[in-house]
């Protein structure tokens, strides 16, 4: 603590030079109004404009160039200033004679001051109302402290951070004379949350939580996962707890070329880690979206979507035995059924089995060892199905999905629900493998079209609709329209190309979006997932039925 009779500020007051002083005060440090709203273009430093003045007066000499005064707000730093630039006082403060005018409602006209006393610094407070704080304790008026490296004195709207060299230590919290306030005014510095959103947890009861319905979401990283698959990470820019469940999928609102574009994702993340949305995508050969989405999203984009939905989840099925199998971007929803397992410690003995061409193209590589390694109850199997080119060494299973390869990784297959999800001829290899096995299908559990579900924009389809063979009519009742259909079109498809909306989601028969009642002989297609009470009460999901006879449908 400096006493005040060691170092005593100059007997003229800094309001009576500033009001009654019959000379006028030297040309303040910064010559422009600053605009404190966003980072400065051109900030105080070496390269600055003071410098060079400075330089040809003679008044640089050997300095330092680490001793500096940073000014955040908002968490940027907007002035960056040399601690040898500055004069034996230098006035902070809202009024236009300050050596460094700041703006911010509850900073006084002349606020504070840093005064250097044979390249001392010191802080001093001119402000008895809201003053300035150290270590959260309000520095009492005219009491000079010592600046040390690395001291944060936040004034209201700004923090004032040092950086010096040839000073070492920090204050320690007796050794300055200082009011303990029991609350922070709202209108000091306070930094912006980071990442871990540490602010949340007072708050907890308060957060809103999204469990459905459309959201905006913002792009806070994207993760290179191989050389075509990225994950992209959302979070919404106010805090959001995502609840949903393990294995579902959301849908994108996309605006491509002019045209609205929904397009369906598997959610990679987990809802045991709430606070965030991951989706990973696979380029795929010729796919609009997914090629649009690795090419186009950067981050801090702002995406809208829809859903939580699907049925394919762990969550649906509580058993004691699981085997996970996927193929390429199918490992989507395995993942998040795996990290939830493993993230809640749940008491499931678990086979992971994945397929991938080669060694680089395996999702989640390290993820799925940590899995195995850290998780006793997880075993994770990965087989690559062609040869590859590199250095790189693969001493797994190679070759494609089989019989044999079954049996070696679970014996005992019969007693474990099955969760698939790859390409659709791989599904049907491993379906009838299954069939063969006289394994039980009622405990076997499909995402039909893995990470990625198509959905046409409707002037696409309008396009590229051409009738065959046998045709039936179909009216749509509440729109007021009959038009023709034959055997091959889907009734979301013919809707579609009539101008008449229907809501849809995965468009693979999973999460019922498209449900409508229908009279009529309609052929379900084999992935559909309509449970027997809902088909029995004369609803269809259109994305996976096609006419067999005249139909009514009620939309």
């Amino acid at each position: 603590m400096i006493k005040k009779d060691t170092f005593q500020p100059d007997d003229n007051t800094y309001w009576k030079k500033a009001f009654f002083a019959n000379q006028k005060r030297e040309p303040p440090l910064l010559h422009t109004r600053p605009n404190v709203t966003k980072q400065h273009q051109e900030k105080i430093g070496d390269a600055g404009a003071l410098w060079l003045k400075l330089l040809f007066q003679g008044k640089i000499t050997a300095q330092n160039n680490d001793d500096k005064l940073r000014i955040y707000k908002l968490g940027v730093v907007v002035y960056e200033i040399p601690l040898p630039f500055l004069e034996q006082k230098t006035v902070i403060g809202r009024h236009p004679n300050a050596d460094l005018q700041l703006e911010s409602p509850k900073l006084a006209l002349y606020h504070a001051a840093i005064l250097n006393n044979n390249e001392k610094f010191y802080i001093e407070s001119l402000d008895d109302n809201n003053g300035i704080l150290i270590k959260n304790k309000k520095l009492k008026l005219k009491t000079p402290i010592q600046i040390h490296d690395g001291m944060q004195i936040d004034i209201p709207g700004y923090r004032l951070e040092f950086s010096m060299a040839n000073t070492t230590g920090a204050i320690d919290d007796d050794a300055f004379e200082a009011n303990e306030l029991n609350d922070i005014p709202d209108f000091f510095y306070k930094t912006p949350p980071n990442s871990l959103l540490t602010n949340l947890i007072e708050d907890l009861k308060h957060i809103k939580i999204w469990d459905g319905g459309i959201t905006q979401l913002k792009v806070t990283d994207i993760i290179e996962e191989t050389r075509d698959c990225k994950t992209f990470r959302l979070m919404s820019e106010e805090p959001l707890l995502f609840i949903y469940k393990p294995g579902q999928f959301i849908t994108f609102i996309l605006t491509i070329n002019g045209e609205e574009i929904k397009r369906s994702y598997s959610m990679s993340s987990s809802p045991s880690r709430p606070y965030l949305l991951e989706v990973t995508i696979k380029r795929m050969s010729g796919g609009l979206v997914s090629n649009w989405l690795c090419d186009h999203i950067k981050i801090g984009d702002i995406l809208t979507i829809k859903g939580p939905t699907g049925r394919f989840s762990c969550f649906n099925y509580p058993v004691k035995k699981v085997l996970f199998i996927a193929a390429g971007s199918g490992i989507t929803p395995i993942i998040s059924m795996s990290r939830w397992i493993a993230d809640t410690g749940s008491c499931v003995n678990v086979k992971l089995l994945a397929s991938f061409k080669s060694p680089t193209d395996i999702i989640f590589r390290k993820e799925l060892e940590i899995l195995s390694a850290r998780n006793a109850n997880f075993n994770v199997a990965i087989t690559v199905t062609s040869g590859w080119r590199g250095t790189e060494f693969w001493t797994g299973f190679t070759g494609r999905v089989n019989h044999h390869l079954l049996n070696l990784f679970v014996p005992d297959i019969q007693e474990r629900d099955i969760f698939l999800c790859g390409p659709e001829p791989f599904a049907h290899t491993i379906k009838k493998i299954l069939h063969d096995q006289g394994y039980d299908m009622s405990h076997f559990h499909t995402e039909s079209f893995g990470s990625g579900r198509s959905a046409q924009a409707s002037g696409d389809v309008a396009k590229s609709l051409q009738l065959k063979g046998t045709l039936h009519k179909v009216t749509f009742t509440q729109s007021g329209k009959t038009v023709d259909t034959d055997e091959h079109i889907t009734l979301l498809e013919l809707a579609e190309a009539h101008g008449i909306e229907i809501d849809y989601g995965c468009r693979s028969g999973v999460c019922g979006e498209c449900e409508v009642k229908c009279k009529g002989a309609v052929n379900i297609k084999s992935f559909c997932e309509i449970d027997v009470k809902t088909r029995n009460a004369g609803f269809i999901y259109t994305c996976c039925s096609i006419a067999a006879s005249d139909l009514e449908l009620d939309i």
